[in-house]
């Protein structure tokens, strides 16, 4: 270990390429386990030399048909095959352009037109939505993968040693992510291979993981956080990955497997501890062991916590020690119960733009309800900060992008000298952690000047274990601005708690109670905070209210969107035919608002129809 301007450090190997990264670990963790998966009903393992002599061979073939720096996209569920593609692209084709699997062919097809890819490869359940690009495209199906191995093994036996020789740019853009912006809009991420080599060596030096810890795969690859901190950073560190196999199967596969690691989203972790909560509530003397709670956040040693919480030892397989946590707040109350079952939290926070951790807690510091200190290399700093010590956290390091792709436009209205304007805003606390408070354009300001920030109530309503997932935004009317929620209930658990009144789901009877549950965990939220940020309307969105919730997801949209050339023409064209001042429309919602407050006001006219869009 060493020191830096921040405290203690561990030691690390510099690393600039994918390449240098798996040549490194191949050479120091040959024969120990790298992947594991199922294949049928057998669990198969994977060395770190059997991995890097595939990469070299999927390499060798790809060259053999590909284009020098030709673009692949990569698309499909969590695998062995995906990471090994992934890897191959970038240390011997050129740039990777991971792709979410769950778009519809259109959408997927829009992207790989926008990125200029040369092939992509796929698992095999899309064939449907991709049977349609071979024409276009080389498209290569995963269950193949053995095929396009021993192709390239062949030609690695008859001498050619090109996939190898050349070198690979560690500043170049080698790995292209879309994202998408309030707007809906995509925006291409690029990144260079030295980006994420900086972040994998950033949290390596303050967040110890072993050849002997194992991480289980379960958020999604094509997503930079899953891709650097639970696949990169493990492979890095000589540790093992397995891969969980559906969302249905993740209790299993955790038995299975028996991670000692995992990275994973708040709606995971929350989902995870209502159930165990609810397990030992139903157990004889469950209650009181869900009692000591608080007095064992005292006791030192996590073996004794494990041992009393074995319902949670059973829940993740047994050897469960840390959670790296991303993507979105996690309460503190949630941090400190996974600490009382003796498993370790560690919050992070980032953005893709920052491939993408800034900020993480760490070996060497954490506490409940911030996202921890930069991470070595990478500077913070806080812009428009307001009276409460609020600001815009912007950010500076080796991990930031190069931009976005083909849009100067939207690379300038981000980035300023290097710094990187995150969109989101927070606090730094005394300990020089920082605590996210919301983002800028989701923020409420009420007519008297107050604000409220959807993503603190949000965190605060998760908790109630009969809400799974919910949306606050604010609604204007003509004297205030009312906060709405829009909740999603946990089924299984509202069913459970009434199943003991009798009352069956699908009745009347249950949706009102329902109703009133939820109701009653919102008005429990809004005792703990001052009445501006109080959730004046709840939405539940059944079966029967899609068409409404669909409409609430719109006008939350379009909040958040600039006003159309089409409203702007209709407004102006209104004002002037009935003499009313033009004021400056901020976004969609209150133009198509304001358009139709003047119709409704002068209905005698012919005006003619007008949707607000």
């Amino acid at each position: 270990m060493m020191k830096n301007n921040t405290g203690l450090v561990y030691d690390v190997r510099n690393i600039t390429t994918f390449r240098e990264l798996i040549e490194g670990s191949a050479e120091l963790y040959g024969e120990r386990t790298a992947f594991l998966f199922t294949d049928g009903s057998e669990v198969r393992e994977i060395t770190y030399s059997r991995a890097f002599d595939e990469i070299k061979s999927f390499t060798a073939y790809l060259r053999s048909v590909l284009p020098e720096g030709a673009k692949v996209a990569v698309t499909g569920k969590n695998s062995y095959f995906w990471a090994i593609s992934y890897l191959t692209v970038t240390c011997g084709v050129g740039a990777v352009v991971p792709i979410d699997k769950d778009l519809r062919a259109d959408e997927i097809e829009g992207l790989l037109e926008t990125a200029g890819v040369s092939a992509v490869i796929y698992s095999h359940e899309l064939s449907d939505k991709i049977a349609g690009l071979s024409e276009r495209y080389l498209c290569l199906d995963m269950e193949n993968y053995e095929e396009y191995i021993e192709k390239g093994r062949e030609l690695r036996e008859q001498g050619d040693t090109s996939y190898w020789d050349h070198s690979v740019n560690p500043h170049a853009p080698g790995i292209l992510l879309f994202t998408s912006g309030t707007t809906g809009v995509s925006k291409g991420v690029m990144l260079s291979q030295y980006n994420i080599c900086s972040n994998v060596m950033g949290v390596a030096r303050v967040l110890k993981v072993t050849p002997d810890d194992r991480a289980l795969s379960v958020a999604p690859l094509h997503h930079t956080f899953e891709c650097t901190a639970g696949f990169l950073f493990m492979i890095y560190n000589g540790g093992s990955i397995a891969y969980n196999s559906s969302l249905r199967r993740l209790q299993a596969d955790l038995k299975l497997f028996r991670p000692t690691v995992m990275a994973a989203v708040p709606l995971l972790l929350n989902t995870f501890r209502n159930t165990i909560i609810r397990k030992y509530s139903q157990m004889r003397g469950g209650r009181l062991v869900l009692s000591l709670q608080r007095a064992l956040s005292d006791v030192s040693g996590e073996k004794a916590k494990r041992q009393i919480f074995s319902v949670v030892n059973e829940t993740f397989g047994g050897r469960l020690r840390l959670i790296v946590c991303g993507a979105a707040p996690l309460d503190t109350e949630t941090t400190r119960d996974y600490a009382r079952f003796g498993i370790k939290v560690y919050v992070g926070y980032g953005l893709t733009e920052t491939s993408p951790v800034i900020t993480v807690q760490s070996d060497f510091y954490s506490a409940p309800g911030d996202v921890g200190r930069p991470i070595p290399g990478t500077k913070v700093r806080l812009d428009d900060v307001n009276e409460e010590g609020i600001g815009e956290l912007v950010a500076k390091g080796p991990g930031v992008m190069l931009g976005y792709y083909e849009n100067k436009e939207a690379t300038e209205a981000v980035m300023e000298d290097g710094w990187f304007h995150t969109g989101d805003l927070a606090k730094q606390l005394p300990s020089g952690a920082y605590k996210i408070t919301g983002r800028i354009k989701s923020m409420i300001v009420t007519p008297g000047g107050k604000k409220v920030f959807p993503e603190e109530l949000e965190m605060f309503l998760e908790k109630s274990p009969y809400i799974s997932e919910c949306m606050v935004c604010g609604k204007e009317t003509d004297s205030a601005v009312r906060i709405t929620a829009l909740v999603f209930p946990d089924a299984d658990a509202v069913a459970e708690k009434l199943s003991k009144s009798g009352i069956e789901p699908g009745t009347e009877e249950f949706r009102e109670a329902q109703k009133k549950l939820i109701s009653d965990a919102v008005k429990a939220v809004n005792a703990g905070f001052p009445n501006y940020k109080h959730i004046s309307d709840i939405i539940i969105p059944e079966k029967e209210f899609e068409k409404k919730k669909r409409a609430f997801l719109r006008e939350v949209k379009m909040s958040h969107e600039e006003p159309t050339k089409k409203q702007k023409y209709y407004y102006e064209r209104l004002c002037k035919k009935y003499g009313i001042e033009q004021r400056e429309l901020k976004s969609k919602l209150e133009a198509r608002d304001e358009i139709d407050r003047i119709i409704k006001e002068h209905e005698k006219e012919n005006l003619g129809v007008f949707d607000g869009n």
